[in-house]
């Protein structure tokens, strides 16, 4: 009789310690003591099975754990195949969640099936419910279990534990004592440190995929191109923007040199060679047989010993810039037709017209005298077309110094001449871009600079002053001017061919002295405007100063109406407006 089994009977079953039970592995004895204290029956041993419903549960929430121990739980199986051995992966619970073995085996032992819990308050002493409390591993060896119905088995079982030392489940061989080996335990142990592994693996696997849709879902959110590049200059990663500025698609240009897109190899030097940063370098490339304007910022990538293995570049389309310069600095266009107010049928006439080739891509002149309210015309068919979205860019062609106009019009390259910003700068044409530009007093462009705007509006595109790409423009023209540009052509100080080009739609802004019933209308407007912003209670007209507003023949139009009625609510403060205001 072996020592193991005079231990049982002297403990279990009399309940004495004995020299036999002080040769028993101390969990052995420590898991009899726990038995003895619940009262266990050890002539039974308890079946206790969990729900369909739960088993399902408890297989989905170690679906990873069941996907990596699968394969060692096939090659353990292959290795007692025939030996009366059977191998289960279970839960931290002691649940079984697989069972491997020959089919005589499993037959005899009918309580070795998914689902059933093989604890040690279940089952009594064994190593699946010892190695659950212990945290290592265990075999339990014929007589060593409590339970006299399991003293024809021998179960090696060792717990299997995640990266933060947590137990997630546990893995046991189980056969006829007869068939044991000193081995078995080893195996076991061997088995769950390749799961751990594999666990770490799948982990940190897990993690790089996750890192890298998040950083190809960051990169893909961004609203500039960003390219990334190997030490040689070859292409690695390409978000979608990127893809578009450069017409391409990830397939094609995937390992490819980036400087066959760029068209530039001092950029690419500059980053990979000295490891500089760049920022907001101006790039001219070839996208669909059309020149496109790019601001390129670059950045090298150093490993652990600063040496370069790569870069990063960061790709905008110059229009979208401009787009967002424009909108920074306040290139928005206030006016709609609302705002253009008025009774007479002359300047319904002219709202009109205006309305009903607002939505034109059509050039439109506005001719009207100063104070006429032309800008306003100009920004309510800005408003009401298709441009809305982009800019609305005024420039008065009349206030820019003779020698800058072309520069502020078309924008130059870095180094053209003394002064200019590094980098260069757009013109207005290109800060337009999708918009509006409204050339206030084009009939003050100086002759030389008519020709250069004439090739800008035939061709589409515009060349910047010291460049030789052009840069193609979308933008619709709106020009105004106070004085007859039919004589201006005349008298030779205006370009015939420009006159043409320009005057596709011609609106005459009438002055207010012909616009019959709107300076009352009008005055009545500012002075309760002008009540409102002041703070006064808003004033009526004496009938003098009536009858003088509409004698008055206003040679500055709105503009100066506007004026004598907010200087008269200054001086009124809320009072009667008397000749005195005026």
């Amino acid at each position: 009789m072996r020592y193991q089994e005079k231990a049982w009977i002297d403990y279990v079953e009399n309940g004495v310690k004995s020299e036999y039970t002080e040769k028993l592995y101390t969990p052995i004895f420590d898991s009899w003591e726990r038995c003895k204290k619940r009262g266990q029956d050890i002539n039974n041993s308890i079946s206790k099975k969990v729900s369909s419903d739960e088993l399902e549960s408890r297989m989905a929430a170690h679906r990873k754990l069941i996907q990596v121990a699968s394969p060692f739980l096939e090659e353990l199986y292959i290795f007692v195949r025939g030996s009366e051995f059977m191998v289960s992966l279970l839960d931290e619970d002691a649940c079984m969640l697989e069972v491997d073995g020959d089919a005589d085996i499993l037959n005899r032992f009918q309580q070795f099936r998914i689902g059933e819990i093989w604890d040690e308050e279940t089952k009594g002493t064994n190593a699946m419910g010892i190695a659950k409390i212990e945290r290592k591993p265990i075999q339990v060896f014929a007589n060593e279990h409590y339970v006299k119905g399991n003293h024809m088995i021998t179960c090696s079982a060792a717990p299997i534990f995640d990266e933060n030392g947590e137990i997630i489940g546990i893995l046991d061989i189980t056969g006829h004592y007869k068939k044991a080996h000193m081995h078995t335990l080893g195996m076991v142990v061997a088995a769950v440190k390749a799961i751990e592994n594999g666990l770490r693996l799948h982990s940190v696997y897990s993690k790089l995929i996750h890192s890298y849709n998040s950083v190809n879902t960051i990169l893909n959110t961004i609203s500039e191109g960003i390219i990334s590049f190997d030490e040689k200059g070859n292409i690695n990663n390409i978000n979608q923007i990127a893809l578009s500025i450069l017409n391409t698609d990830e397939i094609t240009c995937k390992g490819k040199k980036l400087k066959s897109y760029l068209k530039t190899n001092r950029l690419l030097s500059e980053i990979l060679i000295y490891g500089r940063n760049i920022y907001d370098r101006e790039l001219i490339i070839e996208n669909d047989g059309k020149n496109s304007s790019l601001l390129l910022s670059g950045h090298p990538i150093l490993d652990q010993n600063q040496e370069i293995t790569g870069g990063v570049v960061i790709l905008r389309e110059s229009k979208n810039v401009n787009k967002l310069v424009a909108k920074v600095v306040g290139a928005r266009a206030r006016f709609t037709f609302d705002d253009i107010i008025g009774e007479s049928s002359a300047i319904k006439q002219c709202r009109k017209v205006a309305k009903s080739v607002a939505n034109s891509v059509s050039y439109v002149l506005l001719q009207g005298e100063s104070g006429t309210g032309k800008e306003m015309f100009a920004q309510s068919i800005h408003n009401n077309s298709a441009y809305a979205n982009g800019p609305f860019v005024a420039i008065n062609c009349g206030a820019i110094p003779r020698d800058l106009i072309e520069s502020e019009l078309f924008g130059y390259m870095e180094g053209t001449f003394t002064g200019a910003q590094k980098g260069g700068q757009a013109g207005k044409f290109e800060l337009a871009n999708d918009g509006t530009i409204f050339l206030d007093e084009i009939g003050d462009m100086p002759l030389e600079i008519q020709v250069t705007l004439l090739r800008v509006l035939q061709e589409k595109q515009v060349v910047r002053i010291g460049g030789y790409s052009p840069i193609p423009i979308n933008v619709r023209v709106i020009s105004a001017s106070k004085c007859n540009l039919w004589e201006e052509v005349n008298k030779g100080n205006f370009r015939e061919d420009l006159y043409y080009r320009l005057n596709v739609i011609k609106i005459n802004v009438p002055p207010l002295r012909e616009r019959d019933g709107d300076v009352l209308f009008l005055a009545k407007h500012f002075v309760s405007r002008f009540s409102t912003l002041l703070h006064y209670e808003e004033a009526n007209f004496d009938s003098d100063v009536a009858l003088a507003l509409q004698q008055y023949s206003w040679p500055g139009n709105v503009r100066e109406l506007a004026n004598a009625m907010e200087r008269a609510v200054n001086l009124a403060k809320g009072s009667e407006i008397k000749m005195a205001h005026l």
